[in-house]
């Protein structure tokens, strides 16, 4: 199921931050590969090191599909079904970063749970099992997960929302008060939902988030980034306190529990 929809984010990284922009040393495109051009198929997807090729939507979706794989919350199969046309900026990414990264955030697979996923893992460059387990500690892989509730009204009605309402939505929880566009989008679809927030995660990981660099933040610290998703801060005490979750629930293979 398809619906045409259209949302713009407004929120960029501050111009006062200051800094080099950071585009001045990528190119001028994401190098994508196709099937064609891939050595072989990728059966485990592992990240990717800033600037490496990734593999374009269409072969994800071959390589994910050919391994068998059954639905462990089928409470998400609407979502699962639904894409949507949603156009919006990566927050907190420099103009240069999003007008390369931003448009490939098209949301454009069905699929099961654990199979968008592995999309988008493979999509954005990103250790599957990492995903895996950023997503049990978000939602418990349900879609139905409505977190970061608010009183404040002013929060509520950049979502159109009556005080009380919650702020993050699907899979990973991307908060709709600071992802400008992105609600109710990811309500609606899970791999839209997913791919925004794995399109962020491969922003900072490139090192297109300069306004932390204060804090020490640098390119090729994917742990950095995970925690960042959820503080919003380069490694304080609330972002290390996250990573250590998701990584117990990585070595504890959590979702086999599902």
């Amino acid at each position: 199921m398809a619906l045409a929809l259209l949302a713009v984010g407004c929120r960029t990284a501050p111009e006062e931050a200051g800094g080099e922009d950071p585009t001045d040393s990528m190119p001028d495109e994401i190098a994508v590969v196709t099937a064609q051009e891939w050595p072989e198929q990728l059966d485990y997807f592992e990240t990717r090191a800033p600037g490496s090729a990734l593999p374009d939507g269409e072969t994800c979706a071959h390589w994910v599909l050919s391994t068998p794989s059954e639905e462990n919350r089928p409470e998400n199969t609407e979502q699962n079904t639904t894409t949507v046309e949603v156009t919006v900026d990566i927050d907190g990414a420099f103009g240069g970063w999003n007008e390369r990264l931003a448009p490939r955030v098209v949301g454009d697979f069905t699929g099961n749970t654990e199979q968008i996923l592995r999309w988008v893992a493979c999509k954005w460059g990103f250790d599957e099992d990492i995903t895996r387990a950023r997503a049990v500690t978000e939602s418990s892989w349900l879609m139905s997960t409505a977190g970061d509730v608010t009183d404040d009204v002013e929060l509520c009605d950049l979502l159109d929302l009556e005080a009380p309402c919650a702020q993050s939505y699907g899979l990973l929880q991307v908060k709709g008060t600071v992802h400008g566009g992105t609600y109710p989008f990811t309500t609606l679809s899970t791999a839209f939902g997913a791919e925004y927030a794995m399109a962020w995660l491969r922003a900072c990981f490139e090192g297109s988030f300069t306004w932390l660099a204060d804090d020490g933040y640098a390119a090729g610290d994917e742990w950095g980034c995970v925690g960042a998703w959820f503080s919003g801060e380069w490694w304080d005490e609330a972002a290390g306190g996250y990573v250590d979750e998701v990584r117990g629930h990585l070595r504890d293979e959590s979702w086999l529990d599902y």
